[in-house]
């Protein structure tokens, strides 16, 4: 979650803003089991404190992380009555693309974002929004943003702006391969990323430079019969037989010592493919 920087309000009003937020995410990820004591502890709570502008956000986004929009909706409405408006927007745009009216999402997010445009969550959820409307350039912009006030992105959403990018052909496979990599300059290599950039070299018919990206994740994945057999189809790809087989041998031996799993075994049938490919390869 990121850091808010609102422009304008109280002290008090950026504290609780910062509260919501940490709020919201522990609730995202806890949603439905929590969900009964948690709206008990806030029925208690408004019971005592009626006019708690807070209070009926908190709840709502209880509701609303439960599924339970109607009495989300209701709470929300009450919160934008007992105070600023503008604090209650992110809240109704994360509802109202629950229930995927994206037009109103839409609204609210940028209401929200006006205010507090350095606001990590609702970037994120209006970049969301916008690929899922179709509008791919829009929502690069927001997932760039993003990326830029992130100390660490999630990876998935490299990809994602990746895929945006790739599933438009020509130049922009390249725009994409740049997205992936400025992922991996700030996380340091990551497979999810890597793996993905290995796929669009091999489209664009490269796979000399798929076979760089995968040396790169020796470090890391190096150890497992997985990479070896990648490592023996690239291999094989780019002319070097005699590597690949010696690849393919040392996964074969590594997963011979190994308990057989589906897996395991899916491995060993590929292995066996990629031996039939070599042994017709033109020598």
């Amino acid at each position: 979650m990121g850091r808010l920087r609102p422009i304008g309000p109280s002290m008090r009003s950026f504290s609780f803003m910062l509260g919501l937020v940490a709020l919201s995410l522990s609730l995202e990820l806890s949603a439905h089991p929590g969900a009964d004591a948690a709206l008990k502890y806030f029925n208690e709570q408004i019971s005592a404190q009626p006019a708690d502008q807070s209070l009926y956000l908190q709840r709502g986004t209880v509701y609303s992380n439960d599924g339970q929009y109607p009495q989300a909706l209701s709470d929300f409405q009450r919160a934008a009555q007992l105070g600023d408006r503008v604090l209650v927007s992110f809240d109704l745009g994360v509802l109202h693309y629950r229930q995927g009216d994206f037009e109103v999402a839409r609204r609210y997010f940028d209401e929200y974002l006006q205010r507090f445009p350095d606001n990590t969550s609702c970037l994120e959820y209006r970049a969301r929004l916008l690929r899922d409307m179709g509008d791919s350039d829009a929502a690069i912009i927001d997932y760039r943003r993003l990326f830029q006030l992130e100390q660490h992105p999630n990876p998935g959403n490299y990809i994602t702006v990746a895929e945006m990018l790739a599933s438009e052909g020509g130049q922009r496979v390249d725009q994409a391969l740049v997205i992936l990599d400025q992922g991996n300059l700030k996380l340091g290599i990551t497979p999810q990323l890597q793996q993905y950039a290995i796929q669009l070299e091999l489209r664009r018919d490269r796979p000399l430079a798929a076979l760089d990206r995968l040396r790169a994740l020796q470090p890391i994945l190096g150890q497992s019969p997985e990479w070896k057999v990648d490592m023996g189809e690239l291999l094989l790809q780019t002319g070097n037989k005699d590597q690949a087989v010696a690849m393919l041998d040392a996964a074969a031996l590594q997963l011979s010592t190994l308990r057989k799993t589906p897996a395991r075994l899916t491995t060993l049938e590929r292995i066996n493919s990629l031996r039939m490919q070599v042994a017709s390869a033109p020598t």
